[in-house]
Order: C-alpha cells, then sequence, then structure tokens
C-alpha cells in the first residue's frame, strides 16, 4: 500500500496531472461539493473518493495532490480478506477509470521479467534472460526505496523491500482477475458495476 498505491497516483499526476481524487483524507470547500451535487451525487458509486475529484475537475476547478503524507492503516484480519479488498478495488478502478487501469498493467515490471526469462531461455540465451529478470527485480527494490521508503516516509518499506517484487507479481495476477467479471462485494452484500463506475446492489446476493 505504501509503494504500489502512491507509485501509481504519481504516475498519473505525471502523465495528464490530477484529474481524481483518492485516500483516507481529501478535502474541499463547501461550495464546490455542493457544485458537483453535493455528497448524495457520490451514493451510487463504489469509488466515491475517485468521483469526488473527477466532478470537481470536469467542473472546472483544479485537483491538487498535497505534498503532506497520511499515515494510516488498512486492517484485513486474513489473507483472503486482503485479497477480496484488493480486487474490489482493482475492479472499482476497471469501471471508473477504464484507460489507467488497462496502463497499468504495464506497470508491473516483475511479471514482465520472468517473461524475458521464459523467452530467453526459448532461444538458449540464458544470460540476457538472467540480466532481463534481475533488473526487473531491481527495478522493484528501487521503487520501494524510492517512493515507500523517501517519498512515502514509510519505514517498513525499507525493511520489507525484499518482498515488494512478490508483491509486484501477486499485484499482477490481480490486475488481471479485476478483468474477469462485473461483481464485488462489500460489506456481506453483491453489487453490480457498471460504466462510470456505479454500482447497484444484486437482490438476494448476501455474502455469509
Amino acid at each position: 500500500m505504501s509503494v504500489e498505491m502512491p507509485s501509481g497516483v504519481l504516475v498519473a499526476n505525471m502523465i495528464e496531472g490530477m484529474r481524481f481524487a483518492l485516500g483516507p483524507t481529501m478535502a474541499t470547500r463547501k461550495d464546490v461539493l455542493e457544485s458537483i451535487g453535493g455528497v448524495a451525487a457520490l451514493g451510487q458509486y463504489c469509488a466515491d473518493d475517485y468521483v469526488l475529484g473527477h466532478l470537481a475537475y470536469e467542473s472546472g476547478k483544479r485537483v491538487v495532490l498535497s505534498h503532506h503524507v497520511i499515515g494510516h492503516v488498512a486492517i484485513n484480519t486474513s489473507a483472503r480478506m486482503s485479497i477480496g479488498h484488493q480486487v474490489r478495488w482493482m475492479r472499482s478502478t476497471r469501471f471508473s477509470r477504464s484507460a489507467g487501469h488497462i496502463g497499468a498493467g504495464l506497470t508491473y515490471a516483475t511479471p514482465f521479467g520472468f517473461l524475458g526469462l521464459i523467452a530467453a531461455a526459448g532461444i538458449g540465451h540464458w544470460p540476457l534472460g538472467i540480466g532481463l529478470l534481475s533488473w526487473a527485480l531491481l527495478n522493484r527494490l528501487m521503487q520501494t526505496l524510492i517512493v515507500g521508503w523517501r517519498i512515502v516516509e514509510d519505514s517498513e518499506s525499507l525493511k520489507l523491500c525484499w518482498l515488494y517484487p512478490v508483491r509486484d507479481l501477486i499485484g499482477f495476477f490481480i490486475w488481471c482477475v479485476s478483468f474477469l467479471g462485473s461483481e464485488i462485494v462489500w460489506r456481506n452484500e453483491r453489487y453490480r458495476l457498471f460504466t462510470g463506475g456505479k454500482m447497484e446492489r444484486l437482490k438476494n446476493a448476501n455474502v455469509l
């Protein structure tokens, strides 16, 4: 969370500027909120934080990425809940910001490093394959240190930087899974997502 999410935001800001908002902390003026229809305008959306910033941008307002780092903890009681959370997050991004979500697949270095290793091995160039994989792994370590430790100032990113290539590989598979279906589970209820990020609760679809 301290590496992947901020990295994606920084890339988006570099390419097209801030056209959305996200995260545990967002600030806006009352008149801006009223100009986009108030809090009620966000109620039908899964990624309401994204929509808040996007509607403000579409109305001619400027969205600014704060330089203040807000620390928070995402608590998941099990690996299953954590994976479910990530799938829901990525699937909602797919419907809210489809082009950006598709492009995000190109930001995972580890799977492409393994692909390079396999391709090079297939033509008998093991040194090239090992070099490509090593560069991909080094790239992820550098990303962890630069974004997670230096920019976000998360000390855990320094101690656990060697784990991020594994996380990068898992993240790629979760990204692939996000394209398999249009439903999410939120607070033990199942919803279907629609183009633009709106969601609709499915009848008789409680999850135990």
